[in-house]
């Protein structure tokens, strides 16, 4: 199953076309203007008469599997970041940002076979899914380029690694919703696949400005920062299909080292590593290629399937895990994969399920927790696998502390004697920092 299949399909309505005009006798949400006469002509098409796009967007099924994302935006604007519209001509801010450039080709040869009304509806359509994911995860569309989508993954006073953890995340669904869902429909109607290439980098505190460009009514608000510079640099260099990200992001949340690499380059005949992003006597700045799929497979709803591409699956068996702080469980409130940061010292339920419901044990299972971590905590304290000291070993629950920094996660074998065992796992990431109500130093000893 894929995230967005109505999106592939009303693609595909406009691409099986054969003739280069739209549908007779359909409504249409458009207006031609005839400029000799001044006059505006109704355009048929197969669209529905209210929409602008070829479909709506539907958010459900993002909610669905990433869950509620505090850093949503209730109404999706485009311009001027609205956390930081208050600020006056003359004043400048200090505050971090995560910097997104994304680019999507592909629509180049579509106006060779298709009217101009059909290439506007599949690009429009293209850049409002890129608009709409992005705002899931707190994103916000600063500028629109052609085929390119600048965006912003910061809220006033939030913490830096969630806008971090939010633009992974959201690059990860573009890029496998584009190279692997939309890019079929394309090739099966002898159309170049569409493509995409996301940079990414991360600017602390310290290292971003924002302010106003311009004039009294014509001006920008934006951000003055190397690393937004850098983000579009690293898009720009990033190979068709990737995520290119630089060093802070890595640093931040402590990327795990299955999801990067180091990009190479070919020169003189030979494959040599392209380390830096920038190189001189000031700066070398590292950079690196993020494995979406990698990631997204560390998901425990999404498979590979037989040709290697990305699927949604459903698993009757699922974990539900819950986040509160120690001894006030009734607090607790729903955590979903790789959501956010989790402060350091907060307790995290697992709670084994059937349908959405309790799982009951069978008397011929046996059910089995580990945790893995990883991090340079993790490692220093020997704890980058454990069983929890078969504690919950055959419970259908499981308890664990948010203790290391980085990204983890937790593993449930239900093992069984006359069939396969079943096996799932629930990613998390710990924050680098302390819930100031927690004294971690009880909880660790």
């Amino acid at each position: 199953m894929s995230l967005f299949k109505n999106y592939k399909l009303g693609i595909e309505s406009v691409l099986s076309r054969s003739e280069q005009r739209f549908q007779k006798g359909m409504k249409s949400p458009y207006m031609l203007l005839n400029e000799s006469k001044k006059t505006f002509s109704s355009l048929p098409t197969t669209i529905e008469p209210d929409s602008k796009t070829i479909l709506e967007f539907d958010s459900n099924q993002l909610k669905k599997y990433f869950g509620p994302n505090k850093y949503s935006f209730d109404n999706v604007t485009i311009g001027n970041h609205p956390d930081f519209e208050y600020l006056e001509h003359n004043q400048i801010l200090n505050h971090h940002c995560v910097s997104m450039f994304v680019d999507i080709k592909g629509s180049t040869r579509l106006a060779l076979k298709y009217s101009l009304e059909e290439v506007r509806l599949i690009k429009d359509t293209l850049l409002t899914l890129c608009i709409n994911v992005v705002s899931h995860f707190g994103g916000h569309v600063h500028r629109l380029q052609g085929d390119a989508v600048f965006v912003q993954f910061v809220r006033k006073n939030s913490n830096p690694n969630n806008s971090i953890i939010n633009a992974l995340n959201a690059a990860s669904v573009l890029c496998q919703v584009v190279s692997e869902d939309l890019s079929s429909a394309f090739e099966s109607y002898g159309l170049d696949p569409i493509k995409i290439r996301v940079g990414l980098d991360y600017g602390t505190d310290e290292k971003v400005m924002w302010s106003h460009y311009g004039v009294a009514n014509c001006n920008e608000l934006t951000t003055t920062s190397l690393h937004t510079d850098l983000a579009a640099k690293l898009q720009n260099k990033a190979s068709v299909n990737s995520i290119r990200i630089g060093k802070n992001l890595v640093d931040a949340i402590e990327i795990k080292e299955d999801y990067i690499s180091t990009p190479t380059i070919i020169k003189n005949g030979q494959t040599i590593e392209d380390k830096y992003i920038i190189q001189s006597s000031e700066l070398n700045y590292r950079q690196f290629d993020f494995n979406w799929k990698k990631y997204l497979n560390s998901f425990s709803f999404y498979k590979q399937n037989g040709s290697g591409k990305l699927e949604i699956i459903d698993n009757p068996f699922t974990l539900k895990a819950s986040v509160y702080i120690p001894k006030q469980e009734s607090t607790a409130s729903q955590y979903y994969e790789n959501n956010y940061s989790i402060l350091k010292g907060k307790y995290i339920k697992y709670q084994l399920m059937i349908n959405g419901s309790p799982y009951h044990k069978k008397s011929y299972e046996k059910i089995i927790w580990e945790a893995f971590n990883s991090g340079k905590e993790a490692k220093l304290a020997n704890e980058e696998q454990h069983n929890f000291e078969n504690f919950y070993l055959n419970q259908t629950f499981c308890i664990a502390h948010a203790g290391y920094h980085g990204n983890h996660y937790l593993k449930c074998t239900i093992q069984r004697e006359h069939s396969n065992n079943i096996v799932l796992k629930f990613p998390i990431y710990v924050d680098d920092k302390s819930d100031t109500e927690i004294n971690l130093n009880n909880i660790l000893n």
